[in-house]
């Protein structure tokens, strides 16, 4: 994440909680970085509503006024705690009765590690939630989109040449584009339920 310049220390300067992992929480700049989401952007590029999100109980990175700002590590480190802690309250839950004391030791053993080689798989930047992926296609997509809007007219300005119908024929290819760029964290989804009904085939 970002750098912090080293200043004097101050006696009555507030001091980072725990919570503020390398101080990156609750940092409080001037103006929003532009890799920051506000909660509405995050909802409708997630497409859960803004009650969902608040229940996931997702740290901000900063504070403007009243608005809160989240990254993307916020929100990945959310969803994959959350998965995990989930995921074992259901296998505990389901094992609750007739178990082997040392066969529930074993296995609360191998949860243990799962989980460390999860994070460790998640700090290496190997490991993502697909609700996150999908946000970070989502926005290269609106980027790209951008882009291609733009095209026309700059087209034009360097080929003056160029007839109406060259033109016109430029803008389709152009909206197609678009239009794919637009669905690329619905491809996104497509390829997961792929390579999961693959995996299950293979079972």
């Amino acid at each position: 994440m970002t750098g912090s310049t080293q200043k004097p220390l101050d006696s009555k300067a507030k001091q980072p909680s725990p919570d503020d992992k390398d101080g990156r929480h609750n940092e409080q700049p001037g103006t929003a970085r532009d890799y920051w989401l506000n909660k509405r952007q995050v909802c409708e590029s997630l497409g859960i509503s803004t009650t969902a999100f608040d229940k996931w109980r997702v740290e901000p990175v900063a504070r403007i006024g009243n608005c809160n700002y989240y990254d993307v590590r916020s929100i990945v480190d959310n969803r994959v705690d959350n998965a995990l802690s989930r995921h074992t309250l259901e296998r505990s839950s389901s094992a609750s009765e007739g178990l082997d004391p040392a066969a529930e030791q074993a296995r609360l053993a191998k949860e243990r590690a799962d989980s460390i080689a999860l994070k460790n798989a998640r700090a290496r930047g190997e490991l993502i939630p697909a609700e996150v992926a999908g946000l970070l296609f989502g926005k290269i997509g609106a980027e790209m989109a951008a882009v291609l809007d733009a095209l026309p007219a700059k087209i034009k300005r360097r080929a003056p040449g160029l007839t109406a119908t060259d033109l016109e024929f430029i803008k389709t290819e152009i909206v197609r584009a678009q239009n794919a760029a637009a669905e690329v964290d619905r491809y996104l989804d497509e390829l997961i339920d792929e390579i999961n009904g693959a995996a299950d085939a293979g079972d």
